[in-house]
């Protein structure tokens, strides 16, 4: 705490010293009773989503009382997920039908990547946030203020801003983990009552190993042509 405290005392350090050493009282949470999760309306490839049940307020977020319970899984944790589902492949074993093959599509489908710990680890909604689907062609209505889309975006190049090839260690960061990659989201507009909500999943992505890939799979979504990791995961299931 004391080198945090000394850290923030540099006026260049002060947007991520305000937004993460606490919660400003003045801000609206909305609560999780003001949304449900209905069949999206993008259509059978997108699976579930998430529905305003009343109106809600422009710059808001949805369920703050929910952030610090979120699943966090650490770097080491997901070596061993990965590691075991190679072997799984290796083995002739069905992906779809294995404990690890599910647990993989749940963190792949739901959760966020970050390499803020140097190697890929992973933070997942613990509650029913984690079925807010992508808004297609810049219609996100939840998140923060991007012109980036599916369909503007550079397939070989990650925006600066998300490129998180060279993350700095930050000791703000460090102590507000869990707070750092599950709060910052607002509603980017008042939602009327019965609309979808939606989130922009680019603004999530930042790994140039998969940036190609990412923005193909959601051009593909949008276009009603390809399937959410998870419809594809409950597909192969019924097969």
């Amino acid at each position: 705490k004391v080198y945090e405290r000394v850290y923030c005392t540099d006026p260049s350090h002060d947007e991520e010293c305000n937004e993460y050493t606490g919660f400003d009282p003045s801000i609206v949470n909305i609560p999780l009773t003001d949304i449900q999760v209905r069949n999206s309306s993008l259509g059978e490839q997108a699976g579930r989503g998430l529905f305003a049940l009343k109106t809600l307020p422009s710059d808001s977020p949805i369920g703050m009382e929910g952030h610090a319970q979120n699943f966090f899984v650490m770097p080491t944790t997901w070596d061993v997920i990965e590691s075991t589902v190679d072997w799984v492949g290796e083995n002739g074993i069905t992906l779809a039908m294995s404990e690890i093959g599910g647990l993989e599509a749940f963190i792949d489908g739901y959760g966020f990547a970050s390499r803020l710990l140097g190697e890929k680890s992973w933070s997942i909604d613990s509650g029913i946030l984690e079925f807010m689907n992508h808004g297609c062609n810049g219609t996100a209505n939840y998140g923060y203020h991007s012109s980036l889309t599916e369909w503007n975006a550079d397939t070989n190049t990650v925006p600066e801003e998300l490129d998180t090839t060279d993350s700095p260690y930050n000791i703000v960061f460090d102590r507000h983990m869990k707070q750092v990659f599950d709060s910052g989201d607002y509603t980017l507009r008042e939602i009327a009552e019965g609309d979808e909500i939606f989130s922009n999943y680019l603004d999530y992505s930042g790994e140039v190993e998969f940036w190609e890939e990412e923005v193909m799979t959601l051009r593909g979504q949008c276009a009603g042509e390809a399937y959410g990791t998870i419809s594809q995961y409950e597909m192969m299931k019924k097969q």
